[in-house]
């Protein structure tokens, strides 16, 4: 589940990054991914406040859980935030003028940082030609919709309000049956059922070795899929393996 902290003052950070919030009452801080946009924010104005979307579980965390309580509660209350994070766009280090493709490979709520990334590289003028977003997540108990799928309507919604056909996204269900698909609503054109395998990656980045020389691949999700996703893909021929990213939290 996601809650939104609105505030008149802007946070500078980059897509992908994370928010330590340090609640006064509370002596530990809480780390929450940023799923907004630098550019969301905009300009504060009497009408709209400038605002950061936060990621925020509901737990027994006590920052998520002070973050939870109902907004009559902490309305007007001050926190201090702290950005941090290098699982970003621009990627550290490297040529953005030279990348010709994205991959963007999310497990679960891995897909976190990564939406602010994908919306934000969707505002660009001028971005790579190719993106690929691939995106697993469990499906939980009821009909299947698009919008019980963290994000996923967001990420659709940004697709089709582009003229660009190299933007592809790949959908990847566990916890479901084909029948269950069928009957689905709202859902992409390409989804499958099962875990992310290595043929799908392989597919991510494509047969042009030129194209993989230039390509920057994100992953973000559970350590051990992680772990197998960078080691797979840094390995690949013609991948450079610097421009194999990930963020680990868990």
């Amino acid at each position: 589940m996601n809650n939104s902290t609105d505030d008149i003052y802007q946070v500078k950070f980059q897509p992908g990054q994370w928010l330590d919030v340090f609640i006064p009452s509370l002596s530990k801080a809480g780390g929450f991914t940023i799923t907004s946009t630098p550019t969301d924010q905009g300009q504060p104005t009497p009408q709209r406040q400038a605002y950061f979307e936060l990621a925020i579980q509901k737990s027994t965390n006590p920052p998520a859980q002070w973050l939870w309580k109902p907004e009559s509660e902490i309305i007007n209350e001050q926190i201090i935030v702290r950005t941090g994070g290098s699982f970003v766009w621009p990627p550290p280090g490297i040529d953005v003028d030279g990348i010709e493709q994205v991959v963007l490979i999310a497990g679960g709520v891995g897909i976190n940082p990564l939406i602010s990334i994908f919306a934000h590289l969707m505002s660009l003028p001028q971005r790579p030609k190719k993106i690929r977003f691939v995106y697993g997540s469990k499906v939980e108990k009821g009909p299947i919709e698009a919008s019980r799928i963290l994000f996923l309507t967001r990420i659709m919604d940004l697709i089709k309000k582009q003229a660009d056909t190299n933007i592809e996204l790949d959908l990847f269900l566990t916890s479901a049956s084909r029948s269950d698909i069928d009957h689905a609503k709202g859902l992409p054109e390409h989804v499958k059922l099962g875990r992310i395998e290595k043929d799908d990656l392989e597919a991510a980045i494509g047969e042009d070795r030129s194209v993989r020389q230039n390509t920057v691949a994100y992953i973000c999700g559970p350590p051990a899929m992680t772990d197998q996703f960078v080691e797979y893909l840094s390995t690949r021929e013609g991948v450079d393996k610097r421009k194999v990213l990930c963020e680990k939290w868990w």
